[in-house]
């Protein structure tokens, strides 16, 4: 693997990466509401490697996030400041083979959950 990185913000990003990448969307179910109308989910979710990756079109809201297990116990969870959570990466290196399932809720009743495959 080859990487450059330039300390120069107006020079580019180059990156060779040999070998393969792939990358597996999880894909949610739930309700997200604004205080008026129904919304659609803002969020996006992908694994790529030992990361999951979160996106918000529009972080508002404070929201948790818990991955739990097969078994139904938490295995990861945090709280995330609304402007932080357009972009969260979570790691997953630490956790087990296995099916889990990311949930994610806010104060105000939205609630989103999806399952995933390690």
């Amino acid at each position: 693997m080859l990487l450059i990185i330039s300390s120069l913000p107006t020079q580019p990003i180059q990156a060779e990466i040999r070998g393969s990448y792939t990358e597996s969307e999880i894909i949610f179910g739930g309700e997200w509401t604004l205080v008026r109308s129904l919304s659609p989910i803002p969020f996006t979710a992908s694994i790529s490697g030992d990361q999951l990756t979160l996106k918000c079109t529009s972080p508002d809201y404070d929201i948790n996030i818990t991955i739990v297990n097969a078994n139904g116990q938490p295995v990861w969870q945090r709280d995330i400041a609304a402007p932080e959570t357009s972009f969260v990466s979570i790691p997953l290196d630490s956790l087990p083979q296995g099916s889990y399932t990311i949930e994610i809720s806010n104060d105000y009743g939205g609630y989103l959950q999806g399952t995933f495959q390690l």
